[in-house]
């Protein structure tokens, strides 16, 4: 009987909790009260993330398994600060120790990350008719797994930055998955409801082979 291959992309119902769960979060009024908690945008290939003030800004510092962990997280903390303080952060990879610092700018537009997601009650709705690739590598080597990803969408549906949340145990799927995730636009459901600048979703992708 001949082995087939397929990819079932899954949204989990709902939004994850935005506004109220980073405004649950008590936090003391520094340079990098503005972020979130790490907990919230720590992708999992990260085993090392701080944050602290130094010199008036705030200084993120990373460690990752691999360069393509290390440049997801990258790539979400960039999309945060840029929304945040309505500049670009600094950013020095050392490739050798698959690690980064980022600086945010000292002059921040101050705002925090309570108001950039606030009155998000709007649930998004992936794209339908998608067809994503399974990665031609993990089929040969019978790969399968479940990864659950998280996006950041910005107001006009498209997919700003993602992590990996829970990884399905190889690198291969976890990064086919965020590939194919980032090429996705999200509808709303209401289009009366409050659109914020960012909103948070949360997507398992799961890889199969089936007989």
């Amino acid at each position: 009987m001949d082995i087939g291959a397929r990819i079932i992309p899954l949204l989990l119902a709902g939004m994850l909790p935005a506004a109220g769960a980073l405004a649950a979060t008590p936090v003391t009024q520094t340079a990098c009260s503005l972020l979130p908690p790490t907990s919230w945008l720590r992708d999992a290939g990260v085993t090392a993330l701080s944050m602290q003030a130094r010199e008036g800004r705030c200084v993120v510092e990373v460690t990752a398994v691999d360069g393509k962990a290390l440049l997801r997280q990258q790539q979400m903390l960039m999309v945060l600060a840029q929304k945040l303080c309505a500049a670009p952060a600094e950013a020095t990879v050392d490739d050798t120790q698959v690690s980064l610092q980022l600086r945010l700018p000292r002059r921040c537009a101050a705002r925090s990350s309570q108001d950039l997601f606030a009155g998000d009650e709007t649930v998004r709705m992936p794209p339908r008719g998608v067809s994503p690739r399974y990665p031609r590598e993990a089929m040969q080597e019978g790969l399968s797994g479940r990864s659950l990803l998280k996006a950041v969408v910005d107001a006009q549906g498209a997919v700003a930055a993602v992590v990996v949340e829970r990884s399905s145990g190889h690198p291969v799927l976890d990064e086919a998955a965020v590939e194919e995730l980032r090429g996705w636009r999200f509808t709303r459901t209401d289009a009366k409801s409050t659109v914020p600048e960012l909103s948070i979703v949360r997507v398992p992708m799961r890889y199969e082979l089936v007989e």
